[in-house]
């Protein structure tokens, strides 16, 4: 029987969101929203320059807490936020007033209505939805959400420089390095890196770029974050008939765990990409 692949399955999944949007997919999704806030400090990049009464955008919006949160921070702004699938949100009864959703789906056209609307638009984790798929036409209707002068901040996972940390260079973590070279998938996701070329090539100004790792207090974290994250990709596996692949990643997961808790880490830094449309 041939070695299983998950490296090689995992760049060939379907198109489009392979997560999974269960209770457990939202609580991974805010555990992450919490631990990247504990990285950025910040909701809104601070290089980026309001008007009073902003409209601000969140696009695939999620589970809606970084909606919440500049909500609670620009009480004055009007925010809205965009997903194909609201479920994973909160009622809007539940929702600050200044915040509204809407469904949409970012492979199709933008509705006429929210052309040209937005001071600021959000974007954040849409590195599996465009694995092997170019993400230029989307950053084109990122652009033509924006007015004149608006702000794009697109916040996303570096898998190019992903890498297992330890406490001591002479621990084993196989299982985490295999982890680490399927999140790799073959090169997929090294257009993150390239974010900043080419929103300036779709006519945006000042893009700039800014890396981010992992403090070594919060290793441990986001690794448990990153091995549930695995096991939604093992079990989509399962899903598409690849047992053989699926108990491969999922004794990956474990021996993985056992790995952390001797000192090692599954690093996966993040990206802030800010640029703005000329005035």
């Amino acid at each position: 029987m041939p070695n299983p692949d998950p490296a090689g399955d995992f760049a060939r999944f379907p198109t489009g969101y392979i997560l999974d949007r269960s209770h457990l997919a939202a609580c991974r999704l805010n555990l992450q929203h919490f631990l990247w806030g504990e990285t950025f400090r910040f909701t809104i990049h601070p290089s980026i320059t309001l008007p009073a009464k902003p409209a601000i955008a969140d696009v695939a919006c999620g589970t809606g807490l970084w909606l919440i949160d500049a909500a609670a921070q620009h009480p004055e702004a009007r925010l809205h936020g965009f997903d194909i699938d609201l479920s994973q949100a909160p009622h809007p009864s539940w929702l600050p007033p200044n915040v509204k959703l809407s469904e949409w789906n970012i492979f199709d056209d933008i509705p006429d209505e929210w052309i040209g609307k937005f001071d600021l638009v959000h974007v954040r984790l849409l590195l599996l939805v465009f694995s092997g798929i170019d993400p230029k036409p989307f950053i084109e209707k990122l652009y033509r959400l924006l007015r004149p002068g608006g702000y794009l901040q697109w916040d996303e996972l570096d898998c190019v420089n992903m890498h297992v940390r330890k406490i001591d260079r002479n621990i084993a973590a196989p299982a985490l390095e295999g982890l680490r070279t399927m999140c790799y998938a073959e090169g997929r996701h090294d257009w993150v890196l390239q974010l900043r070329d080419m929103l300036s090539s779709a006519g945006f100004e000042a893009a700039a770029l800014e890396k981010y790792g992992d403090n070594p207090t919060l290793a441990r974290a986001y690794n448990d974050l990153h091995l549930h994250t695995m096991e939604e990709i093992a079990t989509r596996l399962l899903q598409m008939r690849k047992e053989d692949e699926a108990a491969h990643v999922f004794g990956l997961i474990r021996e993985g765990y056992g790995e952390a808790v001797n000192g090692a880490a599954l690093c996966l830094p993040r990206i802030v990409c800010v640029a703005r449309k000329p005035s």
